[in-house]
C-alpha cells in the first residue's frame, strides 16, 4: 500500500469514523471481496496492447500506460467470457460466442448458447484448455466489471472489464483499502501494467485520495445507474436517465364562456344571486385578469 494512506485527510477520516460506527461497507468492497462476491453503447476503457484508452461512440482516445481513476461500483459476481475463434490483435470488435454477466447462465442476448447453465458448462471446466506453460485454465475466462470515472473529471462513469489475470491483484488491493479502513470510491486508484508481464496485465495502485468537493459527487454516482450499467447489472434500456426535464406546467386556460353570453351582443349587468352554499375556490390573479378580460369584450 502506498505511503499516502499514512497521512489520511480529514474528511477522509471523518468518513471512516462514521462508516465504522454504523458498521456499513463499501458496495464495490463487498462486491469484490465481500460475503456472496465470488472472487456496446457503454463508455469503457481499453486495455489493448498494454495501453489505456477511452472508448466511447465508437471514438478511442488513448491516455497512456497508466490512468489514474475512481472506482464507484462492481458486479459482485464473477462474469465469463468465450470466443469460439483463436484470438486476433488486429480484429476490431469481435463479439464473443457466448458470455454471461452474472456468472450463472448465458446473456440473453447470446444466439447459441454452449449450455443453459454456466456450472454445466463443458467450457467452463477446468482443464478444458491448457495454457502454454502446461497450467489447465478454462476456455470460457472469468471476468470482473469495473465502473470507474477519471480522477481528473469525476463526471462520466466508464465501464472497466478486468481480465481473470488482473483479478488477483485486484482483489488483495481492494483488502489492502478494507484493512486501513477505506472505500475504493474515497481513493484515486492508478491503473498501471505489469512490465514482467508478456500481455496487458492490469496492476492496481493507491495513487491519493478523492477532494472532498468530489467526494459528494462520486457518492451520487456511485448509487446511481450508470454505475449498475458499466458494472453489467443493468441494460441500458433500463436505466433511468441521469437528469429528467421538469414537467410542463400546462397553460391556464380561459373558462368556457356559458351558452346565455354567446347568445348576446353584450352581456347584460350582473345579477346579485345568493350566495351559494360552497364558497368558490379564489383564482389566482393570472385567472382574475383573463376573466375580467373576457367580460370585458
Amino acid at each position: 500500500m502506498s505511503n499516502a494512506l499514512a497521512t489520511v485527510p480529514a474528511h477522509i477520516a471523518a468518513r471512516i469514523a462514521a462508516r465504522q460506527q454504523a458498521g456499513t461497507k463499501s458496495a464495490v468492497t463487498s462486491a469484490i471481496i465481500g460475503e456472496g462476491g465470488s472472487g456496446g453503447g457503454i463508455p469503457r476503457i481499453s486495455i489493448k496492447a498494454g495501453r489505456y484508452r477511452l472508448v466511447e461512440d465508437g471514438v478511442e482516445t488513448t491516455v497512456g500506460i497508466t490512468l489514474d481513476t475512481i472506482v464507484v461500483g462492481a458486479n459482485p459476481r464473477v462474469s465469463k467470457v468465450f470466443y469460439g475463434q483463436a484470438y486476433d490483435a488486429a480484429a476490431e470488435n469481435v463479439r464473443p460466442s457466448c458470455f454471461s454477466n452474472d456468472g450463472l447462465k448465458p446473456d440473453a442476448a447470446v444466439e447459441s448458447p454452449v449450455s443453459n447453465s454456466c456450472a454445466n458448462c463443458p467450457n467452463n471446466q477446468l482443464g478444458s484448455k491448457i495454457l502454454p506453460s502446461g497450467a489447465k485454465s478454462k476456455m470460457c475466462a472469468d471476468q470482473r466489471h469495473l465502473a470507474v470515472v477519471a480522477a481528473a473529471d469525476p463526471t462520466k462513469v466508464y465501464s472497466l472489464t478486468v481480465p481473470v489475470s488482473g483479478m488477483k491483484a485486484m482483489r488483495e488491493y481492494f483488502k489492502d483499502l478494507d484493512n486501513y479502513g477505506l472505500i475504493p470510491e474515497e481513493v484515486i486508484t492508478q491503473l498501471g501494467f505489469d512490465d514482467q508481464a508478456s500481455y496487458p496485465k492490469i496492476t492496481f495502485k493507491q495513487n491519493g485520495f478523492v477532494s472532498e468537493k468530489a467526494a459528494a459527487r462520486v457518492d451520487v454516482l456511485a448509487k446511481s445507474d450508470e454505475s449498475k450499467v458499466a458494472t453489467r447489472q443493468l441494460s441500458p434500456q433500463n436505466a433511468s436517465p441521469a437528469l429528467s426535464a421538469p414537467a410542463a406546467k400546462p397553460a391556464i386556460s380561459a373558462p368556457a364562456v356559458d351558452d346565455a353570453y354567446e347568445e348576446e351582443a353584450a352581456p347584460a349587468a350582473p345579477v346579485k344571486s345568493a350566495k351559494p352554499e360552497v364558497a368558490p375556490v379564489k383564482a389566482s390573479s393570472e385567472l382574475a385578469s383573463k376573466l375580467d378580460s373576457l367580460f370585458d369584450e
